[in-house]
Parts: C-alpha cells; structure tokens; sequence
C-alpha cells in the first residue's frame, strides 16, 4: 500500500485479531486495502487511513470480527460429489432402505433405468448389522449402487455394482477387505482400501459440472464462516490425478476458486504427482494472472501433502490398538482383535521417503492408538532436522490425521518431533459412547487438545466432512466443553484435556495456516490476509455457553477483503 493510498474498508468495532501468543488479541479497529490488513488500532491510528471511496462499518456492541476459519480436514471434493447424493445419516435399516428405493424410482422415473445410485452416511450402528447387496436388490432391482458408510471407510454396494467392477474375481487389496459369504461370494459390503474397487465403473462428472457444484457448496461453506480448507484427497485406487489439485490449480488459475484450498494426493497418485511436477506448498504460476484481483484469486490454491492410511476407523471398528477392543470377544473388530493396520511401517517410511525427494510433506491418518505411535515412530525415522537438501524446502509440516486415541507416552512426541495433531473434536459428540464399549477407559483419552498443546504442537481442527456437517462451530464448542454442546445430560470425556475457548479458536484459524507454511493468514494483523467473519458478540459470553457457540452463523464473511457471504439482518 503507497502512502498516498486509502483504505477500502474501515471496520470499528470489537475485533478479535489472535495477536499474541494467546487470547484473542482484541483491538478497536481494523482497516484493509487490497485484500489484506493494513492497519489495526483506535481511531487515531486509522482515520488517516479513510478516503472518499473507504468503506466504513462501524459496529454496535452486538457484533465482533474474528478471523476467518480453516478447515483443516474437509474433504471438499468429497463433499461436492455427495451434494446430489442420498444421505443415509442415521437411518435404520428400514428407513435407509425406503430412501433408496424412493430414489431409485424417482431416477427411473425420468428414464434412468440403470445409472449409478450413489450415497453415504449409514452406520453399523445404526442399521445394527453388517448389511449386503441381496436387500438392495430387494428395493432397486438391476440398480449398479454404491453407498460410503457415515466414516467413508466402508462401501455398501449392490449386485450389479459388483458385477460391473469384477469385484467377484478380485483379491483382497492390500489395506481392504472384502467381507464374502460362506462360498465365498462378495456380500456387497468393502472396507478401507476395497471400497475404491468400483471407483473405476462410475462415471465421472466433467470439470464445468465439478465447478459448478463447487461454487453451491462453496457458499454454503461461506456461510458456516469457512474461508479455506486442507482437503486431505478422495479414496481412491486410481493413479490420475483427475480432480484434487489438478483441478483446483485450473479452477484457481481461471479466477473461479471459491475457497482457498490445499489439496492432497493419495499413495496411488505419488509417482503420477511426481511426474506433474507437483510439491508441498506450489501455487498457481504468477505470470498466468493479470491484474491485482486475479492473482489474489489464483493464490487460494496451493498443493497440499501426500495423504496416507495406517489404520481404518472406530465407526468400522478397524482401528488399530495397542490392546485388543474390550469387546473383540462378542464383537470381532474388523481385521483382527487390535483393528486393522491398512499400511505397515516400513511402507509407509519409504513413501514418506519418496514424497520427501520430489518436496511432497506427509499427512497420516492414524485413529488408534497403535496406528498413531507407528506414524510418529515412523516419522521420528524420516524427517530431516532442517529444511537444507529439501527440494523446495518442507514447506509444510508434516501431520497426523484424527489423533482419536493417543497413549499418554506419547501425547508429548507431536510437539518433541514438530508433527501437528490435525484433530476433529466434533468426533466426539458422535464418538464418544460409540468408543467407552470398544475402548473402555482408554476412551478417556480421546482427541487429547491439552496434552498436545502444553507439549508444543499444534493442533489445526477440522470437522472431517463429509463424515460429519461442514460447520464448524460444535466443533470448537466440543473442544472446550468435551461433550456434544446441545445435550446437557451428555457425560463428559477425558475432561481435563479440554483447552480454552481462546486456544480452540486459534486451533480453527491460526493452527491451519502455521502448518501450512502461511505466514500471513489466520490473523487478523498488518500485512495478513483480510480473510474475516462479523460474528454476534455473544460468541465471548462468559461462562462459556456450548449451545448458543455452537450455533453462531457469521453475519458476513470476506475472503481476501471481498464480501463472500452476508446474512440479511447484518447491518453497518
């Protein structure tokens, strides 16, 4: 900014800038220009800044202004493809079966006799039983369906889908399973790894309907206080990189990026990515864009890490332990009475290895706690000290994804070893009772904030959608609270790994751009990306009410200084 520049907008108010090393940092004003914060302070320190054409919005003691929210593990792609899909979240199996009946007619109604059903969102817990392809059958006859289960670790398909993907024939992958009957035949349900098996038989959508989706999901996002995300890749066997961050890096490169997005490849993709070109941290080519605005827009991309698996889930029960679940005896986990190892340790070093020697940084997801000391052992292994001999330098942290159970030897490893706890406190509203059975007392130490924290890690929090909503407010209400934030009655889990709501809200917007590599973002101070969220005030209310956080709506939302979302009652 010149000195003889203005400000293209003035917000006075109460303004919550994460300044400091802790609490909210708050300040009395804010000014930007060009998208980016160019001055914080009180009236004198700002009004020099205001010209004929600065926008002013002077707030009453009823709004505040935050920075805008990260999250740190959505899988966006995921969820844009699941936007037209029939959501089976907490049906029974009646109820699940009725939606998917109704859907298959209303399909042949309008002359799709054959065409793919495609849903998510049904639980073991909740249809009470393993299901198979001959119900679906029973409902959608002749119908190629395929239906992720509420963790996306398990695909429930039909019949034809199994037919057309040859999965009769095929083997076990390595880090799946296909459940089979008796005989030996498919029963149609295919965990971790073996639910990509009918990836190959579904059409794609083209890029124009991708971006178009994108931009319906995308302000719905805006509208939850999302103004970026990490999304950590699709399940998938295939070796193209189709969509993940060689879309985002065209849709980006065209101005038509609505998010700002780091975006992960899978083990199946590395070499392809390798091949691109592709490392932690790229961006769009600057000489591709051609005023302020456009690169602005352009820079929302940035390739993300290489994402790789060292167990399945609880919802699964395939989580790997270091004991045997409670219950292996009366309720065999999946793969064994400890879970599932779906990558061993000596694979998963030699492709952190690999990744690392093209710039590629590592994410592993690890939710038992057998799985989470492997990938710290494992990275203990192979990080370097410093970024020298690095291709590009490490420009982001490496990280382990979910952290849901950690043994308390190794709650201080993450900040020892500089690898981030990528957490999804959320979990836990639907988790918790789900784990005391399986986990009995070990559950108490489930997503283990403060522990992590006072070792030294960071913790950037993300809700996992579409495993659970988008929105991001019970999320950081559950990390402060340790229980679902609308059910009073609820018993609290490991409660002295709460943190505060200050930390927790750094954990939402700081913590994601620090293990990022962004240095401007996630603050709300000079120089930083004006990235924000006008919000009620009765967001700091103390005490601290779980249920009224939980359910904040931002009245506006600006990405790069742009208004992205506003709320009609929001006045200036």
């Amino acid at each position: 900014m010149s000195s003889n520049a203005k400000a293209d907008l003035v917000i006075t108010g109460r303004i919550a800038t994460l300044g400091g090393d802790d609490g909210f940092g708050w300040q009395p004003g804010i000014a930007i220009h060009g998208g980016r914060v160019v001055a914080i302070g009180d009236r004198a320190a700002l009004e020099p800044l205001v010209g004929p054409a600065t926008e002013r919005w002077r707030l009453g003691d009823d709004m505040s202004v935050m920075p805008g929210i990260t999250d740190a593990h959505l899988h966006l792609m995921t969820l844009v493809l699941a936007e037209r899909q029939v959501d089976l979240t907490g049906a029974n199996l009646d109820a699940a079966l009725q939606m998917i009946g109704t859907r298959h007619r209303a399909m042949a109604a309008v002359g799709d006799a054959d065409g793919w059903l495609l849903g998510h969102g049904w639980s073991l817990q909740s249809l009470g039983s393993w299901p198979d392809s001959a119900v679906l059958e029973s409902v959608a006859a002749g119908r190629p369906i395929a239906l992720y289960s509420h963790d996306h670790h398990t695909r429930w398909v039909s019949r034809p889908a199994l037919e057309l993907a040859a999965i009769a024939a095929a083997a076990d992958p390595a880090g799946g399973l296909i459940r089979r009957d008796p005989a030996g035949q498919p029963t149609g349900i295919l965990h971790e790894v073996a639910s990509a098996l009918v990836d190959p038989a579904i059409p794609s959508p083209s890029p124009d309907e991708l971006v178009a989706a994108l931009g319906r999901v995308s302000a719905v996002l805006h509208g939850l206080g999302l103004t970026g995300c990490h999304d950590p890749g699709e399940l998938t066997s295939n070796s193209d990189i189709e969509r993940g961050p060689v879309f985002y890096r065209a849709t980006a490169a065209s101005g038509r990026l609505p998010l700002r997005v780091h975006s992960s490849v899978r083990a199946a993709q590395l070499e392809r990515a390798i091949e691109l070109g592709l490392f932690s941290g790229q961006s769009v080519d600057p000489d591709l864009n051609h005023d302020e605005r456009s690169a602005r827009r352009a820079d929302r991309y940035r390739m993300g890490w290489l994402k790789l698996f060292a167990d399945g889930s609880l919802g699964s029960r395939s989580a790997a332990l270091l004991a045997p679940y409670a219950d292996a005896s009366v309720n065999p986990p999946t793969g064994g009475p400890t879970g599932m190892v779906l990558t061993e340790a000596s694979e998963l070093a030699a492709l952190l290895r690999r990744a690392a020697s093209a710039g590629i940084s590592g994410q592993v997801h690890a939710i038992g706690d057998a799985a989470v000391r492997t990938v710290l052992d494992v990275f203990a292994g192979t990080l370097t000290p410093t970024d020298e001999g690095v291709p590009h330098g490490r420009q982001l942290m490496p990280r382990i994804e979910h952290a849901q159970l950690v043994d308390p030897a190794d709650m201080a490893r993450f900040g020892v070893l500089g690898v981030a706890a990528s957490l999804h406190p959320v979990h836990l509203r639907s988790d918790a009772a789900m784990a005391r059975v399986p986990w009995g007392d070990r559950s108490e130490n489930t997503f283990p904030l403060r522990a992590l924290v006072d070792g030294g890690a960071l913790i950037p929090m993300g809700t996992d959608a579409p495993v659970e909503p988008a929105d991001p407010w019970p999320g950081i209400a559950v990390a402060v609270a340790r229980r679902d934030p609308f059910d009073t009655s609820e018993r609290q889990t490991g409660t002295h790994h709460a943190i505060s709501l200050a930390r927790a809200l750094r954990a939402a917007c700081l913590d994601p751009a620090l293990v990022a590599g962004e240095r401007d973002l996630g603050r709300l101070l000079p120089g930083y990306r004006a990235d924000l969220l006008v919000v009620p005030a009765s967001a700091w209310n103390e005490p601290f009410a779980p249920a009224d956080f939980a359910s904040l709506r931002p009245l506006a939302t600006l990405l790069d200084g742009e208004v992205v979302h506003r709320s009609s009652g929001f006045g200036r």
